[in-house]
This record gives C-alpha cells, structure tokens and sequence, in this order.
C-alpha cells in the first residue's frame, strides 16, 4: 500500500534527523 511507504518514509527522515542531531551535539545524549 501507498500509506505503508509514506510511514515508512516518515519513521526512517526522524531516525535520519535524530540521528544527525545526536552527532551534532552529542553532549546532549
């Protein structure tokens, strides 16, 4: 389905963010 790859889209771009935000500022984790 259509939606099953639009959520799994969503769910990998914030894995992608978060993870760019904890080796941009690692102190914080």
């Amino acid at each position: 389905m259509i939606l099953d790859y639009v959520l799994g889209g969503a769910l990998v771009a914030i894995l992608l963010a978060y993870l760019t935000v904890a080796l941009a500022r690692p102190e914080k984790f």
